[in-house]
């Protein structure tokens, strides 16, 4: 438990780090991506444009999938793991000229979520979870909390049972 709380509070850091490097405040210079120079590191450099252009959801998934099974088998932790996928990714963010610095840095700052959630679960559990990420109006999270808070569960325990109820009965 104590490895998991640490685990966390790494990635908390991380992200803050990421998340303040990549904000460029009121009249700042541009976007750029934060030094990820990940000691430690595979010496192949990784390849994510399949993961930015060109893939869909469930291409790009996978292709994630595959390259945080490698970065596991060769023994990088995984506060290392996440350093280094946003080191490759961030890079492609920032030449996309069809993106406003802000959309930048929400893109890396949604990718750097995803990998951090993805490196730190376990690398072999009986089931493994899957984070599945969706915007919703605020109007419709606070139904949600509303309707969790009624049946005395969290939000996302009463999204889980909607879903459920939702394909038993489609």
């Amino acid at each position: 438990m104590m490895a998991v709380r640490h685990g966390l509070f790494v990635a908390l850091v991380l992200l803050a780090g990421i998340g303040g490097a990549v904000m460029a405040p009121a009249g700042a210079a541009a976007f750029t991506c934060p030094e990820t120079t990940a000691a430690g590191a595979p010496g192949t450099a990784l390849s994510l444009s399949d993961l930015y252009s060109g893939a869909n959801d469930v291409t790009a998934g996978n292709r994630l999938g595959e390259l945080m099974t490698d970065l596991r088998r060769s023994g990088m932790k995984p506060a290392l793991i996440v350093d280094h996928l946003i080191g490759a990714y961030c890079p492609l963010v920032a030449a996309d000229g069809t993106l406003s610095d802000q959309q930048k840095a929400d893109r890396v700052r949604r990718f750097a979520r995803l990998v951090t959630g993805l490196a730190y679960v376990p690398t072999n559990p009986d089931e493994v979870d899957v984070l599945v990420q969706t915007a919703l109006t605020p109007d419709l999270l606070r139904q949600i909390d509303e309707a969790a808070g009624r049946a005395g569960v969290t939000r996302d325990e009463w999204i889980e049972r909607a879903i459920d109820r939702q394909l038993a009965n489609p």
